[in-house]
């Protein structure tokens, strides 16, 4: 059963799989979100809708079920999540890993299909995007 391992924050991410002989890692995939780079004043840059009581004339705006910041961040969750759901589709992988800071590994869990959640074997919940894949292979066996 071949293992996927997923290493993400909100910014980049990159796939791993390791390899059935020898244990080894290779890249399989890197994918980056151009959003997550965003000026401050372009995220959030529509206004809220407003609203305007029956009983009163004051309008007041209504506030957003997610905070701008993290719209970019949720989005390339959704984006990560499809490519592992087309990899469970493929058969390419049969197990997977997820390492991602805490919040964005929390926005990944939600991304998920029910069924890539049934393969999630380990999470791990640190940064580990920018990591060599020896230094991620190590970070397999400290969790194991």
């Amino acid at each position: 059963m071949k293992t996927w391992i997923l290493v993400a924050d909100s910014a980049r991410a990159r796939v791993f799989e390791v390899g059935a002989k020898d244990g080894l890692l290779f890249e399989v995939g890197g994918y980056a979100n151009p959003e997550a780079h965003s000026k401050p004043s372009d995220i959030g840059r529509d206004k809220p809708p407003r609203a305007q009581e029956s009983a009163s004339p004051a309008r007041h705006a209504l506030e957003p079920h997610t905070d701008p910041h993290d719209k970019p961040a949720l989005k390339f969750a959704h984006g990560l999540a499809e490519i592992l759901e087309q990899g469970r589709v493929e058969h390419s992988y049969g197990r997977l890993v997820l390492a991602a800071p805490p919040r964005f590994l929390g926005q990944l869990n939600q991304a998920l299909g029910q069924q890539v959640s049934k393969l999630v074997a380990k999470t791990i919940s640190k940064d580990y995007s920018r990591a060599s894949s020896s230094e991620i292979s190590a970070m397999l066996d400290a969790h194991d």
